[in-house]
């Protein structure tokens, strides 16, 4: 197990950048949301360059970012789409590296594994085979941009609905 830990935290730290965003006119509730995602990367990156990854500092990890993200949602730093999708990402690092020596979780993991891949990448898991945890971490790190993306278009998409709205509003309310 702590080899398969270790191995989730190099490839998302070979993946995932650090997603450090420049200072700049930034809405507060971007910054909030860059900084949740840059938690993850810090943390998982300080892991890799240690060596430290065990299943208990992960969970830590992991109980930390949660109480953040509840407290910006609460706060309404962060909204409902980004909350859903940061916190799926923190339960699949859950989820990769949990022990699960008696095999009563295996079925639940692999399918919530599998689904996760394949939304995110388009691919089908690889199971426990040679490359499975890579894929996992890849698609971890994929979500975390994926993410990143998500609040740098916030603006672009508001905007894009009030065009559809005006171009295909039902004619009473135009």
């Amino acid at each position: 197990m702590p080899k398969r830990v270790f191995s989730l935290f190099i490839l998302i730290f070979f993946v995932v950048p650090l997603l450090a965003e420049e200072p700049g006119a930034v809405a507060v509730d971007k910054k909030v949301g860059y900084a949740l995602l840059d938690a993850i990367a810090q943390t998982f990156h300080e892991m890799a360059m240690t060596g430290t990854g065990e299943v208990e500092k992960v969970t830590q990890a992991i109980q930390k970012f949660m109480a953040d993200a509840r407290k910006a949602k609460e706060q309404n730093q962060i909204d409902a789409v980004f909350f859903g999708r940061y916190r799926r990402v923190l339960a699949i690092i859950k989820l990769a590296i949990a022990p699960d020596p008696s095999g009563i979780l295996g079925h639940m993991i692999n399918k919530e594994l599998s689904s996760f891949v394949y939304e995110v990448l388009g691919e089908d898991w690889k199971g426990s085979g040679p490359g499975a945890i890579g894929q996992v971490a890849k698609a971890i790190a994929d979500e975390i941009i994926n993410l990143h993306l998500y609040l740098d278009d916030l603006e672009a998409k508001s905007k894009l609905w009030k065009i559809y709205e005006e171009k295909y509003a039902p004619p009473e309310r135009k």
